[in-house]
């Protein structure tokens, strides 16, 4: 019996080609893959410069034709949920474009294109965090105090500007802060990014080891300590080199020691320090902080 028509011998690619030319934008390559995006580093050739595009590309929900690159709805996915979801991305561009802090990747445009929409972003040139981490782990053991305090306090900043302006990024891990050369750290991707106080069904991503368990349930209540967590599980495993255990294993059974009873740190950090990560870190809500704000104030000089 012949089956070759089962074989799909023309799989349709998950990424644009490389040199590509979408808007006035060439695509020199493609630099990541998420559940709900497509990272590009690419080139402006209107204003000559280096850019980042994300490309929103849910893979639950579509699939890109091999013959015109076009995303279409995967057969027998909800197509009222595909274009809700692409709604959603343009919604929330539009209010990242309005953004402005230092520590924020800068959006500069968005535009459609393939049945779906790309935003474009400025391009920082730097190591990752988890980079960063890794190379003081390699020379010193273990990451100084001043710039772990240095990343906190500016980190903690950005996410205060963002939670009053009602954006959760919901995807904060050390992948996703960039270190510039000047030593300033930069948050990126907003790919996931939501509305606080949106009440949505449709899939939020979930990064185990940086997202509660609230992130990884349906009806789970998203708010700023949601955000609080990822990152404070990011400063977790910047002194650790470890990634905490998923949120939701840690919800039913908790067996991270917090890093405040760890001997050995404590000849490190200052203990407010380790305290405020160990609260920020509580598989329980109700326990962490409520905001960025709050968590700054603790970590103020008495």
């Amino acid at each position: 019996m012949n089956q070759a028509h089962d074989i799909d011998l023309c799989p349709a690619p998950k990424e644009l080609p490389d040199n590509y030319v979408i808007s006035n934008y060439r695509l020199l390559r493609h630099i990541g893959s998420g559940g709900f995006g497509v990272g590009y580093l690419a080139v402006d050739e209107l204003l000559n410069r280096t850019v980042v595009i994300k490309e929103h590309f849910p893979h639950h929900l579509c699939q890109r034709s091999a013959a015109t690159l076009d995303l279409e709805p995967t057969p027998g996915a909800d197509t009222e949920e595909y274009r809700w979801a692409l709604a959603n991305f343009l919604r929330e561009v539009r209010l990242l474009a309005t953004l402005d802090h230092p520590h924020i990747v800068r959006v500069f445009t968005f535009f459609e294109a393939h049945n779906t929409a790309y935003y474009v972003t400025e391009h920082i040139d730097g190591p990752s965090l988890a980079d960063v981490a890794a190379e003081y782990r390699q020379h010193l053991g273990h990451i100084p105090q001043p710039p772990l305090y240095g990343l906190m306090v500016r980190m903690l900043d950005a996410l205060d500007y963002l939670h009053t302006r009602s954006i959760l990024h919901l995807d904060i891990k050390p992948d996703n802060i960039l270190i510039t050369r000047n030593g300033c750290p930069v948050l990126i991707d907003f790919g996931a990014a939501r509305s606080l106080g949106e009440h949505t069904t449709a899939a939020i991503v979930e990064t185990p080891g940086y997202s509660p368990h609230e992130q990884g349930t349906p009806d789970g209540k998203l708010c700023p300590a949601t955000d609080l967590y990822a990152f404070a599980a990011t400063l977790y495993y910047t002194i650790t080199g470890q990634a905490p255990p998923p949120g939701r294993q840690r919800k039913l059974y908790d067996t991270l020691p917090p890093l405040s009873s760890i001997r050995k740190l404590s000849s490190y950090y200052h203990p407010k320090l380790l305290a405020g990560i160990d609260k920020a870190l509580s598989p329980a809500i109700e326990n962490r902080y409520a905001s960025a704000a709050e968590w700054l104030a603790d970590l103020r000089p008495e």
